[in-house]
């Protein structure tokens, strides 16, 4: 059997694994305190895995110090040396994977945090995600040894650099994310990456519509045209429709998906868009995470919908105030910790030979 047909076997078995794994009912798909807590233990995957943001993302955002500004207009006369200073020594930072990466990279993971056009289309965020891992990539050949990069155990010195194959990486995706990998992985050549799974995490791989409403509403205000980001149509249910038709699938990448759903209290950010998708949502599910419904986060292998988890608690970005008003308004704990989610999904990638 040639090299081809071994991988592409090797990669249909781990398929069947997922499908014997996951091929329960549709009730026992619903995820409700799987992620409450940390484990004792993970497993991290063999290769690298590389975090994708979504629609109008970052990897972090650096910000100077409220000291340091007030200073500088006491000193105009040294304004521009402070400024360089300043910016290069913040005193706060928000990252937008809060703590994933760190959770990880504990475990052992080489993990690669992408940064794409925020606002760009899915085309051009997939050309600069790919890029991105690119150059990633060759830095590691050169200065890394394979043993180091490969968490397989083993004890293997040699650099990529001197070996004639690529580095295999694992995507996992939050949101629009996920279409940029999916025509990455189609659409654009790979020459130091080789990429063998795409892990999805409420992306709308059907379309979004929260973006049906917001065109409609830009069609009956044209004026609005001109600050609508030109990735928002690109995300709408029609438009979609023929992103699948043409975006296909690669047969030697495994595709896996979680989706989300969350009955919205009034004070919720997302109140408002979860109440419009529902009216919207033509499906009888009308479940949604705020922005992307339940439905359109299928794709490939479908590994289960988040129970009251909305569209930033994925990246662990709103866990902290949501655990103050459960505990303080509705006297219990949450039920979910996006750390716990990422570090299963790496644990999952091991136990499946990625």
């Amino acid at each position: 059997m040639s090299q081809v047909g071994r991988r592409r076997l090797g990669n249909w078995l781990t398929y069947s694994g997922f499908q014997r794994l996951y091929s329960s009912s549709t009730k026992e798909l619903v995820i409700t305190d799987k992620f409450s807590t940390l484990r004792p233990e993970y497993k991290s995957p063999r290769y690298p895995i590389v975090l994708c943001h979504g629609f109008s993302g970052f990897d972090k955002l650096a910000f100077p110090k409220l000291t340091d500004v007030l200073n500088q207009q006491k000193k105009l006369e040294s304004a521009v040396e402070a400024t360089v200073d300043k910016l290069s020594s913040p005193l706060v930072s928000l990252d937008y994977w809060m703590g994933i990466r760190e959770a990880l990279e504990r475990i052992g993971s080489t993990v690669l945090i992408a940064k794409v056009p925020a606002f760009g289309t899915i085309k051009e965020r997939a050309e600069s995600l790919n890029e991105f891992i690119e150059r990633q990539c060759k830095q590691l050949r050169k200065k890394e040894s394979k043993a180091s990069i490969y968490d397989t155990g083993s004890a293997d010195s040699r650099s990529f650099k001197h070996i004639n194959e690529r580095i295999k990486v694992n995507l996992v995706a939050h949101s629009m994310g996920g279409l940029d990998c999916r025509y990455m992985i189609s659409k654009l050549e790979h020459k130091s990456f080789e990429i063998v799974s795409l892990t999805t995490i409420s992306t709308p791989h059907h379309g979004s519509e929260c973006a049906d409403f917001v065109v409609q509403l830009i069609n009956q205000f044209p004026a609005l045209k001109a600050v609508c980001p030109k990735s928002i149509p690109e995300l709408t249910t029609s438009h979609m429709r023929q992103f699948n038709k043409e975006v296909l699938d690669d047969p030697d990448v495994s595709y896996l998906s979680y989706g989300a759903s969350f009955d919205p209290h009034w004070f919720n950010i997302f109140k408002i868009t979860s109440d419009i998708m529902k009216t919207r949502i033509k499906s009888e599910n009308h479940k949604n995470d705020g922005l992307v419904s339940v439905e359109s986060a299928k794709w490939g292998h479908y590994l289960g919908t988040l129970d009251q988890v909305d569209h930033l608690d994925l990246i662990n970005w709103t866990n902290k105030a949501r655990t103050m008003v459960d505990k303080a308004m509705f006297a219990h704990d949450p039920k979910f910790n996006a750390i716990a989610l990422y570090l299963d999904v790496a644990d999952n990638l091991y136990k499946h030979g990625f």
